[in-house]
C-alpha cells in the first residue's frame, strides 16, 4: 500500500468510528486522490496519517495524551495542499512556518492561542505578517524570537535598529 492509499484508508477508518468531522475527511480524501499534486510533502502526509490516527474529538480538553484535535489536522492539510502562487504570500504556507520562534519558544503553553493565529497568519496571508516581512528585508538571524508577528511599532524599531547596524539610514 502506497502512502496515500493509506492516507485514504486512515481517513476512511477513523471517519467510520463516528466522530472524525466530514469536513477534514473531504479535504484529506482530495489529498489522497491527488499523489502526483503531492508527491513532494512525503513527510508532511506522513504527519497527516500519525494525527489523523491520533485524533481525538476531545483533544485539548484534559488528558488525552498524544491525541490531534481537528484544528492540528486542518493546519496539517492546509500545508499539504499549499499552492505557490506570488512572493507576496497568496496561496501559499510561510516558509518560516516550521521553524518559526514565535511560536516553537513562545506560544508553548497556548496552543489554541498559536492555531488561530497560524490559521490567520500563516497561510495565505503571511505576507501581512511582521515577522515575515522582516525576514524577506533582511535576514532571518535578526528576528527576535518575542516579537509578535501582529506588533507593527515593535517592527518598526526592530528594522530601525537593524538598518543602523548595516549603516542604511531609516526608510519609512
Amino acid at each position: 500500500m502506497n502512502l496515500f492509499e493509506k492516507l485514504r484508508a486512515v481517513a476512511l477508518q477513523q471517519s467510520m468510528g463516528g466522530e472524525f468531522p466530514d469536513w477534514l475527511l473531504e479535504d484529506i480524501l482530495k489529498i489522497a486522490d491527488a499523489p502526483d499534486s503531492h508527491a513532494d510533502k512525503v513527510d508532511l502526509i506522513e504527519t497527516l496519517i500519525t494525527q489523523i490516527g491520533d485524533f481525538d474529538p476531545y483533544a485539548g480538553t484534559g488528558c488525552f495524551g498524544n491525541s490531534v484535535g481537528a484544528d492540528a489536522i486542518r493546519t496539517t492539510i492546509r500545508q499539504v495542499a499549499a499552492v505557490e502562487h506570488d512572493d507576496h504570500g497568496v496561496g501559499k504556507a510561510c516558509e518560516l512556518l516550521p521553524c518559526c520562534q514565535f511560536f516553537n519558544d513562545n506560544m508553548k503553553s497556548l496552543p489554541k492561542s498559536a492555531e488561530y493565529i497560524k490559521n490567520k497568519l500563516c497561510f495565505d496571508d503571511y505576507g501581512s505578517c511582521n515577522r515575515y516581512r522582516i525576514y524577506k528585508g533582511v535576514s532571518a538571524g535578526s528576528i527576535t524570537s518575542y516579537l509578535d508577528p501582529t506588533d507593527a511599532e515593535e517592527v518598526r524599531k526592530v528594522m530601525q535598529c537593524l538598518r543602523e547596524k548595516q549603516g542604511q539610514r531609516l526608510i519609512d
